[in-house]
């Protein structure tokens, strides 16, 4: 049990982990599912899913696929897959660029999904930030500050098809008329929504009507700083801060040889973000076993209560599960 201290905030809580598995470079469904019940019976939390329809060169460069095809798998039915061969584990998508969806359709997929799992999906949320992706599938990109009102709008839309018996809403972007939506979601009142995002704008609907906030590439004094801000906004609204559950990121490369985690590391990082190792944030975690759990209670004492690790190379994630189960799991919990 760890306490968490965040700008004058105390409140004790477990510290949950999740794995956010890439489902590009097509890994096979067969190796996903693997993983996943390997991962529920080590003890992990949650499975994180990324919703793309494909992602930039530079990426799939970052794993060492460089066949051009720029394949992701739908992470809906990714998702699907999972709930079927696991029981307990937590399952959320990170994150649903809300603009490249229906948000009506959107709420009717998850509703399913959370009977199908019997009630263990997180719903995680953003604005989206990949133009080439809306673009390509013919979709409009409008610039951020519509993005975001576009998804603050959408998940309005879908609380109120998961809460109401027949709702009507007429907004800006969306409509609905006497919808109705059968059957409701397991959970009431309805599957946790995440923000992912780091602008005030995100951090603000984040205080206002999310559930959580998960980021991704934010450094441990950047989280802070932004934890920190959610639990003043929600204060001024008369909200309680500790109902907004603070979760990170990590992207890490594990080893018992650390200059072999290293190498990897580097060679992720100058192709996923143009950088050197030593000027990214610590967000990106590499080394062995002391070095990971010393990057991971960075995050803890900067606020977080969930840690999602997204092992850098699909073909490391059986080390990443054994040396985690093994080693880093027991020692927190």
């Amino acid at each position: 049990m760890w306490v968490v201290e965040v700008d004058g905030y105390s409140g004790s809580s477990s510290i949950e982990f999740g794995v956010n598995f890439a489902t590009y470079g097509f890994p096979s469904f067969s190796f996903l599912l693997e993983s996943s019940i390997r991962a529920e019976r080590i003890g992990f939390d949650a499975l994180w899913v990324l919703d793309h329809l494909f992602l930039p060169d530079r990426i799939y460069r970052a794993i060492g696929e460089v066949s051009g095809r720029r394949d992701a798998l739908d992470a809906w039915i990714v998702m699907a897959a999972m709930a079927t061969v696991t029981r307990s584990i937590r399952i959320g998508s990170c994150v649903t660029p809300i603009p490249l969806r229906s948000p009506p359709l959107l709420a009717k997929t998850v509703a399913t999904l959370d009977n199908l799992s019997n009630g263990r999906i997180i719903f995680g949320v953003g604005a989206g930030w990949f133009s080439e992706e809306f673009r390509r599938y013919g979709i409009r990109w409008d610039r951020f500050q519509v993005r975001v009102a576009k998804t603050i709008e959408g998940v309005t839309v879908i609380k109120k098809l998961w809460t109401e018996d027949s709702p009507s809403y007429s907004g800006r972007f969306y409509r609905i008329i006497e919808a109705p939506l059968w059957p409701k979601p397991v959970q009431k009142p309805h599957p946790p929504i995440f923000f992912g995002g780091r602008s005030e704008a995100i951090l603000k609907a984040v205080a206002e009507m999310g559930d959580g906030w998960i980021s991704w590439a934010v450094s441990s004094n950047e989280f802070r700083e932004k934890v920190s801000m959610i639990r003043d906004m929600a204060r001024r609204i008369g909200r309680k801060p500790e109902t907004v559950k603070p979760a990170c990121n990590l992207i890490v490369s594990i080893s018992e040889d650390y200059d072999e985690a290293r190498k990897i590391a580097e060679r992720y990082v100058a192709n996923f973000f143009g950088k050197h190792l030593d000027e990214v944030g610590d967000f990106v975690v590499y080394g062995g076993v002391d070095d990971c759990i010393d990057g991971i209670e960075r995050f803890i004492e900067a606020g977080a209560v969930h840690v999602a690790f997204r092992p850098m190379l699909n073909r490391d994630i059986p080390r990443f599960l054994d040396i985690f189960g093994e080693k880093i799991i027991p020692y927190f919990k």
